[in-house]
């Protein structure tokens, strides 16, 4: 009998463990990591972007593109490299452009959420990465019209503390899925929703995946995702 319960406790000390789940601190700093990785910096500018999707594409700021779609824009990534892309389509209503890269850029890329986040929601910040600035994290209070967007009823007001220069830096939720772009306001604490770009994006990335589509989806100076 003893060597039976002897028995049964060595097999209990050989029985598989379940791998240990990362600690809150260490996956709220794989996300921060995740998502600086995927975060740009437009050159020449002052604006932030973010990579999405396929990889192929970025999100940024409609304020912060000069050019039309078709004109040339380059990025800088947290590493220094350069990538250059085409701005494809610039909605100045909605504060919200994509840009296409030429080559596949070497991060993972963010997907792009394709509905709102809900007031109360917890989302991250980082911020542009040529900026010591914590991240953050941001609190979603509420949805609603903000003056430099008439045209968005449900722009996002959070409680990020940006700073100029911030614009086109992306807010993820705990998902790391792009819910906005910052926009402006009071400390830069306004986000514009991208949920109505996420079809736009699904058509442009269908669009690389089938070359011998029409060109200029979207690309008559302003595009109007259904």
């Amino acid at each position: 009998m003893l060597a039976g319960l002897l028995l049964g406790v060595g097999l209990m000390g050989c029985s598989p463990t379940k791998p240990e789940e990362p600690a809150p601190q260490e996956a709220w700093q794989e996300d921060v990591r995740s998502l600086k990785e995927a975060t740009v910096t437009l050159y020449p500018g002052h604006c932030a972007g973010v990579i999405v999707a396929d990889g192929r594409h970025a999100l940024t700021a409609a304020h912060c593109i000069k050019g039309a779609p078709g004109a040339r824009q380059s990025v800088v990534m947290r590493d220094g490299k350069v990538l250059g892309g085409e701005v494809k389509v610039v909605d100045p209503q909605r504060d919200l452009a994509v840009l296409r890269f030429d080559t596949l850029a070497p991060v993972h890329p963010l997907p792009v959420a394709s509905s709102l986040p809900m007031p109360g929601e917890a989302l991250l910040f980082a911020g542009r990465n040529d900026r010591a600035i914590p991240p953050q994290d941001v609190e979603l209070r509420r949805l609603g019209r903000c003056p430099s967007l008439p045209d968005v009823p449900r722009a996002l007001f959070t409680s990020l503390r940006g700073e100029p220069g911030d614009s086109g830096a992306p807010v993820v939720d705990r998902h790391l899925r792009v819910v906005g772009l910052v926009h402006g306001g009071a400390a830069c604490s306004i986000a514009a929703p991208t949920a109505e770009f996420s079809p736009l994006v699904d058509m442009l990335v269908a669009e690389v995946a089938r070359p011998d589509t029409p060109r200029g989806v979207g690309g008559a100076g302003h595009s109007e995702p259904n």
